[in-house]
């Protein structure tokens, strides 16, 4: 055990994460044991899988545990930093795993870098499956230093940074943590990966349909960095596929080409964006691996956005026409 040292707050966000808690708090817990000074609170979205009761029996007694109902992510990981006072947040998702040395090894990264937030992409558990695997292939990085972004469910950062920027925003039903980390640059602080603090994402999809339906929820926060600029490559490139895939269907139909050359030249069209960016991936990560696969998951992942693009629209065209009736009445 560790003595002396920063005092960290560890922050769990949950909603029906109840097949990966066991494993996921309680290590933990291993690690804020190792470590000797740090709390853990976990805030419960209203769960109805049994997480809420298995935190309230199982982790009442090593765990400041609440619920709020119905709230963004955000609001949960805000409420969970408000009712704890370290000097360093630590938040982890509810479906992470972390090695008992977790927090002595932020601290030396914290030490060495003098960085205000830090953190780094999920690992993959052991036998992935060959969805998780190829997106995470596609997407590897051996990066370290300064960057952009670094995912909310391993991240940790100085409170004085995390209040001075305002925490996460609670409007965002999710890209909260790209948003929090613009402001954080904004604002002149450092945001550094390090690839020392990891932690074991298993609540990855496995079936396409969940990578799906996981891809249009992401897209529901994509324009959340917009103010800080426009110019976002997947949001851009969104739109291209959405443009190109228009273009398909009308090439498809009223082309004066024979049948075999519209269907052809239609499919091109089709997946012109997700290949374009596959082949900008490989560039990145210095490799090509499983191409067709990492063309039909991007070419998901594009659909899905446009799908985002559709529930974002419907969603405030929603909150006008309420606000309209609420002025008319």
């Amino acid at each position: 055990m560790v003595t002396g040292e920063p005092r960290i707050s560890v922050v769990v966000p949950a909603l029906n994460s109840y097949k990966y808690l066991p494993a996921s708090i309680d290590s933990i817990l291993a690690a804020i044991e190792h470590y000797g000074n740090a709390d853990l609170t976990i805030v419960d979205n209203g769960s109805v899988d049994g997480s809420w009761e298995l935190f309230t029996s199982r982790y009442s007694n090593r765990a400041v545990v609440m619920q709020m109902k119905g709230v963004t992510i955000s609001s949960l990981r805000n409420r969970g930093a408000a009712l704890s006072d370290g000097e360093y947040l630590s938040f982890i998702d509810a479906d992470c795993l972390i090695a008992p040395d977790y927090f002595d090894t932020a601290m030396r990264v914290f030490a060495s870098t003098r960085t205000d937030a830090s953190g780094s992409r999920y690992l993959l558990p052991d036998s992935p499956h060959w969805i998780e695997e190829t997106w995470e292939r596609l997407h590897a990085s051996g990066k370290e230093g300064a960057i952009n972004y670094i995912p909310s469910g391993n991240f940790m950062i100085r409170r004085k940074a995390f209040e001075a920027v305002g925490g996460f925003d609670e409007a965002l039903v999710t890209g909260e943590d790209a948003e929090l980390c613009q402001r954080l640059w904004q604002a002149k602080f450092s945001v550094q990966t390090s690839r020392a603090i990891s932690a074991i994402h298993l609540g990855n999809p496995k079936a396409l349909a969940q990578f799906f339906r996981k891809q249009v929820w992401h897209g529901l926060g994509m324009f959340g960095t917009f103010r800080g600029s426009w110019l976002d490559k997947p949001v851009i490139m969104t739109f291209a596929h959405l443009l190109l895939s228009v273009a398909a269907i009308l090439n498809l139909l009223l082309a004066p080409a024979a049948l075999p050359w519209r269907i052809a030249s239609s499919l091109l069209l089709a997946i012109a964006a997700p290949a374009i960016t596959v082949a900008y991936r490989y560039s990145t990560v210095g490799y090509v691996y499983r191409p067709i696969r990492s063309l039909w998951l991007y070419y998901l992942y594009f659909t899905a956005r446009v799908f985002a693009i559709y529930r974002i629209f419907e969603q405030w065209g929603g909150r006008n026409l309420r606000v309209l009736r609420q002025a008319k009445g």
